[in-house]
Formats: structure tokens, C-alpha cells, sequence
């Protein structure tokens, strides 16, 4: 699993390159597009080649310049799909980033510390995972204590909602507490998420954004807006169009 989440942040640590190499890519197509299809023209505007042949000509230029595109647009696309594959691991179980022996070392302790964690006060399980951070920085111990801390968390959730009791002041602090020595000790797992969720909604909102903005500059350049525009206002429903 680390190896994944390290290759999907190398993808998105690149969206800025991806861009820049994707609008140069684009820029170069649309150049090369223009010039062709100038050329199919003389210089008083009339036609090189006969209406069948200029249309084959034109659709293999047309086909070209989108092939790039798509090509570009499928660059923007992954980083979309490398952000929510990210995302997705956030959910999945950190044990994968222990090695087999380390696994055995934490399959031998589980019960144990799955039993403090259960029965320790608030402060004193915030306390104890305060010490395992400060001691030498084990992966086991900090997988363990930071899972059952948080099933921890959870169980009193559930048990508040079951009741219909709210979380009274003290606890909800506590918890808070508790949720942040758990943080310290899923960065040393590697558990924590690559990317929050604020961060991911703004990198899939650029990655639209320039996959829009590439769909608009194609269509500008190959006639299809102009088209879309006239058949929409053939409609008579956008005549200010």
C-alpha cells in the first residue's frame, strides 16, 4: 500500500508540470492546425482540392489535434483519478505498512493493548499514547495503540447515541485530546491521509477547470462551438446567442 499512495502522490506532486506540459502540447496542436488548414486554401481563398477531398483532409488534420487533446485531457484525468484513490486509502487498514515480522510482533500484543485501551481513563489513555510517541517512535506499538484508541472513540460515540446523550463538555475534550496523540502516532504508521478533504476538492476543481478549458479552446479552433452556437439558435430558443 505504501508504495501505491507514493506513486499516486508523485502523480499529483506533477499536476503543476502536467498542465504546463499539457497547454504547450495544445497550444503547439492548435498552432499546427491552423497552418494546415491555411494551406488548404490558395491565397485568393479559393480551394486546393475538390469539397470530397478537403473534407478528408480536414477531418485527418481535425482528428489529429484531438488526438492530442485527448491525450491531454486524459493527463488532467488521472490526477482526478490519483486524488480519489487517495482519498479511498485513508479508509483502508494501515497494517499494510508493516513488514510480516512486524505484523506477527502486532498480532502477539493486540489483546493487550486492545484491553488498556478499552479500560484506561480518557486522560490516561491520552497519556499513554503521549509515551509511546516519545519512546523510540515503533511502528507496532503506535499501529496498536492508535487503532484500539480510535475503536476507543468510536464505542463512545455509539454508546452516546445510543442513549440520546449528548457528549458533555469534558469528554468531548478529552476526546479531542485523545484524537490528537492518535494523529501523532498514525504519522509514524503512515496512516494519516495524503491529502485532506479541502485540498482534494481544490486539486479535482482545477484538474475540471483545465479539462474544461481545453474542451472550449478545441471547440473554438474546429468549429464546434460555432456550430453548438448556430444549432441552439436554430432552435429559436437562443436567438441572442
Amino acid at each position: 500500500m505504501t508504495q501505491t499512495i507514493n506513486g499516486l502522490t508523485s502523480v499529483i506532486g506533477k499536476a503543476d508540470e502536467t498542465y504546463e506540459t499539457g497547454n504547450a502540447a495544445i497550444d503547439k496542436a492548435i498552432e499546427k492546425f491552423a497552418q494546415q488548414k491555411a494551406a488548404l486554401f490558395r491565397a485568393d481563398g479559393s480551394a486546393v482540392y475538390a469539397d470530397a477531398v478537403y473534407r478528408e483532409k480536414l477531418e485527418a488534420l481535425t482528428a489529429e489535434m484531438h488526438a492530442i487533446a485527448d491525450r491531454v485531457t486524459n493527463q488532467a484525468e488521472a490526477q482526478i483519478v490519483a486524488v480519489n484513490r487517495l482519498q479511498e486509502a485513508e479508509f483502508t487498514d494501515p497494517i499494510g505498512s508493516l513488514t510480516l515480522a512486524e505484523q506477527d510482533q502486532a498480532s502477539a500484543r493486540a489483546t493487550f493493548v486492545r484491553e488498556d485501551a478499552m479500560l484506561l481513563s480518557l486522560p490516561d489513555l491520552v497519556r499513554r499514547l503521549r509515551g509511546v510517541s516519545a519512546e523510540g517512535k515503533s511502528k507496532v506499538d503506535s499501529y496498536l495503540w492508535s487503532r484500539y484508541a480510535r475503536q476507543r472513540i468510536e464505542a463512545i460515540k455509539t454508546a452516546n447515541a445510543d442513549s440520546g446523550r449528548g457528549t458533555d463538555p469534558t469528554t468531548r475534550a478529552q476526546l479531542e485530546s485523545l484524537t490528537d496523540a492518535i494523529t501523532d502516532l498514525e504519522v509514524v504508521v503512515g496512516a494519516t491521509p495524503a491529502l485532506t478533504k479541502s485540498q482534494a476538492t481544490q486539486r479535482i476543481a482545477t484538474a475540471r477547470r483545465f479539462q474544461q478549458g481545453l474542451r472550449e479552446r478545441i471547440g473554438d479552433v474546429d468549429g464546434t462551438k460555432e456550430r453548438v452556437t448556430r444549432e441552439m439558435r436554430a432552435t429559436g430558443r437562443y436567438a441572442s446567442l
